[in-house]
């Protein structure tokens, strides 16, 4: 039994992480800034790094098959980050391997049975975990799943079952990234606010604020206390709350007439407002 004293500057615990968001929003571009990673890429979404100058090893996931040797591949040393992208395509293949083996995992029409999904939750459960615990960090990459809650829609991770639950127990960090405007420019942010009522999102660490910049080698210094985290969200100019998720109501012309004759010391009636408005057509 190893014993270890929590405040070892020696003691770096792995960063176990899942990132979602919408198609395109460059969730994979981020798991490229991973230190020394392998990618499992399970959508062949990685075709065009090359073109653009982004370097890393890649291992197609075609197949659930193409995931033999995995477990050793990430206890070898040879690689500190692990990615998964997408992993509900990943759960897909999975699921497509459970119904070619037929058995009592799958009714005459092809679907599974009560007992095939559960052999499937268990499954991936036990990869993810196997996984985060084989001394590496760990990057599930997710599309965005949309769930009604009460009067609104809270954005989760999209995987099939109740997996997309137990997964944001699993990890240390879940961050919901989108792209926003700031001072006139597109700027990817990636959510960790756990208050959020909107996304779920999660910082275990408690080490990263509400908003973070898409590097994952930043994200890992952070969580590690290595160093401080470069980019506090006051930095980034960046509110949540006027996020494109969550804009601000635009002005309408009667409120800013209104707002200018109460400057003015004027009455701000419905018809004082319009007969301003007729002097500015």
């Amino acid at each position: 039994m190893k014993i270890v004293k929590t405040t070892d500057p020696q003691a770096k615990p792995k960063i176990a992480m899942i990132v979602y968001g919408l198609g395109g929003v460059g969730k994979t571009t981020f798991s490229a800034t991973a230190p020394k990673p392998l990618l499992l890429d399970c959508e062949n979404g990685s075709k065009y790094f090359g073109l653009r100058g982004i370097n890393l090893d890649v291992a197609q996931i075609r197949t659930w098959e193409d995931m033999n040797g995995i477990f050793d591949v990430a206890k070898s040393g040879d690689y500190e980050t692990i990615i998964i992208d997408p992993i509900g395509e990943l759960m897909e293949k999975l699921k497509r391997y459970m119904v070619s083996k037929g058995g009592k995992n799958v009714q005459a029409d092809g679907s599974p049975t009560m007992a095939g999904w559960g052999w499937l939750k268990d499954t991936m459960r036990s990869t993810i975990k196997i996984l985060r615990d084989s001394g590496v960090n760990l990057l599930l990459v997710a599309h965005v799943d949309e769930k009604a809650d009460e009067e609104r829609l809270l954005k989760r991770p999209l995987l099939m079952t109740k997996l997309s639950d137990e997964i944001v127990n699993m990890v240390d960090v879940v961050g919901y990234m989108t792209v926003t405007q700031v001072e006139g420019e597109d700027k990817r942010i990636i959510i960790v606010d756990p208050n959020s009522d909107k996304y779920i999102a999660k910082d275990r660490t408690g080490q990263l604020g509400k908003i973070i910049p898409p590097d994952f080698s930043q994200i890992i210094e952070a969580c590690q206390g290595t160093k401080t985290f470069a980019w506090s969200n006051k930095d980034a100019k960046v509110d949540i709350a006027n996020s494109p998720i969550a804009p601000k109501a635009p002005k309408t012309k009667e409120k800013t007439v209104a707002s200018k004759l109460k400057k003015a010391g004027k009455k701000a009636s419905k018809e004082v407002v319009e007969e301003e408005e007729e002097t500015l057509k």
